[in-house]
Order: C-alpha cells, then structure tokens, then sequence
C-alpha cells in the first residue's frame, strides 16, 4: 500500500468509527452526513470520495466488522479441520461461540443495526460462516449433500442469531458463557444429518 492509499484507508477507518460511535449513541436513521464528517475530522467533499451516501458507509463498515471477526479467530481455533477429529469438530462451544460473543458484544449497535435496519444487505457474515467453518466441518463428518448442508447452516445460523439477538436487546448484560450453554443446549448437531436423503 503507497502512501496516498493508506492515506485513503486511514481515513475510511476514520469514518466508519465515527460511525460506530455515532451509533452508541443515536440510531442509524438520525445520522447525518455533517456529523459523520465532524466526528471524523474530515470534510464532506472527502466523505463523498469514499461514499455516494450513507448506507455505502453503514455497508463498509459491516464489512470491515465482518474482516474483524473472522480475524479474532486468529490463533484463538484450530482451522485445519482435515486434521481434527469428530469430537473437536462440535463448534457450539466455548472455543468458536466465545470469539462470536465477544465480537457481537464490543459491535452491539452495529449489530442491531445489521439485524433490524435493513440497511445491510443480511447474510455476508453467514455466506462466510458457511463456506469456511459449516462446510468443511459438515464434510468431515460426512454430510456433503448441498441442500442439507444449506439448511443445516440456515436453521443453525437462525437459532444462534435469534438467541445472540435477545442478548443484545437485554444490553449483552448475561455473562458470555452463560450465552454459549443456552446456544450449546438448544443446538445438537449432525444428529442423523448425514442419512437425510
């Protein structure tokens, strides 16, 4: 990255955290362009350099939310899934919910924002989650079916984040881990999925 590019990204990550910002302490819908700016430092001819509107900011910053999570995996988890056995392949529990938990968490306007505005276009964060987690997880332990691993995905992603979600709307106030036995006793995984036809 030269230096006119960094310069360019320093200030992007300057803007989404204003935004962030802006977010703990009003909603999304009553934020302006002008207050984006000032809380950035920076003036409205460089925020339409980045932007057409706010929504193109609300989406970078999903997406930069996004990076940051599977980034707080880093070294927390073990990735290489061909190498780890059935039981270490259970991700409802401390090792994969805690990182999910922490990040939703530390982002809880954000994230309300993702899950009630419509703002974002929903499900990035899931495709994610799905290509690089459900699906080598699933394959090893035997479902490779398309559809079912889709599903399986879906109803998995839904109860997690309707749980998350309840959470958050009690101000992420119960204790994280407290939050992994709820998810870790509602969901059981791969019972029979492998003979769905």
């Amino acid at each position: 990255m030269n230096k006119s590019e960094a310069k360019f990204h320093n200030t992007a990550v300057k803007m989404d955290g204003a935004l962030v910002k802006l977010l703990e302490q009003k909603e999304f819908k009553e934020i302006s362009i002008r207050e984006i700016c000032e809380e950035a430092g920076v003036n409205r001819s460089t925020f339409y350099a980045h932007y057409d509107n706010l929504y193109d900011l609300l989406k970078e910053t999903q997406e930069r939310a996004v990076s940051d999570f599977f980034a707080s995996f880093s070294g927390k988890v073990k990735t290489d899934f061909s190498k780890m056995t059935a039981e270490e392949l259970i991700f409802i529990s401390p090792q994969y919910l805690v990182p999910y938990l922490t990040f939703i968490k530390k982002n809880r306007r954000l994230y309300e924002v993702y899950n009630n505005s419509g703002a974002f276009q929903i499900g990035e964060m899931d495709k994610q989650l799905i290509e690089n987690i459900f699906v080598p997880i699933y394959a090893k332990n035997g479902v490779t079916d398309k559809r079912v691993v889709e599903y399986m995905s879906h109803y998995f992603i839904s109860g997690v984040t309707a749980i998350t979600m309840e959470w958050v709307k009690r101000g992420c106030e119960d204790d994280i881990l407290f939050i992994c036995e709820v998810i870790s006793v509602c969901v059981r995984p791969f019972a029979k999925a492998n003979e769905i036809k």
